[in-house]
């Protein structure tokens, strides 16, 4: 009778260790997180790697030991993008009150102060300069942030973050205090522990060479 079992010399079964490979886009992830620079990781690599790591759980990519592996290293990275958050969040608040002493400027000037329309030029050149520094690097991080537990610094920090827009419509239009929402974005910040030390070797994956 045939049979499919490999026989040794000696008349005894071969026993070979089937090898799991990690998949591809799985080993490049693991290599570009190596790479960061452990004291200070660049805001848009961490960014980046963010992004991947969403598409990659998405997508299945993962083995289950490997997403439990780079969910903990990626959420220790993410106290480090909390802490250029509140940077790019207190760039835009700088911003913001340069605008409104522009705008309370004209105000002063103003015969009916309350009804004053400020100049689509003012506002045009508010909105490029918030967009030069800082929106598009908020609204990414606030997308990786909001994933945390809703009850840490993470998510707290990403929830200013994500409201960053309607915050500074009511800085500017007097709804809001600068007093008040420094004390929010005081408040977030106090939340977060200090960020841990990263573990970013990829010794979790097992990679052809």
């Amino acid at each position: 009778m045939l049979t499919s079992i490999a026989i040794s010399g000696c008349g005894e079964q071969q026993n070979r260790s089937v090898v799991r490979y990690s998949q591809p886009q799985v080993c490049e992830f693991a290599d570009t997180l190596a790479a960061l620079d452990s004291a200070q990781p660049d805001p848009k690599q961490m960014r980046f790697l963010n992004e991947t790591w969403r598409s990659l759980d998405r997508e299945d990519r993962f083995r289950p030991d490997e997403k439990r592996v780079a969910a903990e290293r990626m959420q220790a990275l993410n106290y480090y993008l909390a802490q250029d958050t509140l940077q790019l969040l207190d760039k835009v608040l700088g911003i913001t009150a340069e605008t409104y002493e522009e705008i309370e400027a004209l105000r002063r000037f103003s015969s009916n102060p309350k009804e004053m329309k400020v100049p689509d030029s003012m506002i045009r050149n508010y909105r490029n300069a918030v967009q030069a520094c800082c929106a598009d690097a908020v609204s990414r991080n606030a997308t990786a942030l909001l994933r945390a537990d809703k009850e840490s610094g993470l998510y707290a920090v990403g929830r200013r973050a994500y409201f960053m827009q309607r915050d500074v419509n009511a800085l500017l239009d007097s709804e809001l205090t600068f007093a008040d929402y420094r004390q929010k974005i005081a408040a977030a910040a106090a939340k977060l522990p200090p960020a841990p030390e990263l573990q970013l070797s990829a010794d979790w994956v097992t990679c052809r060479n």
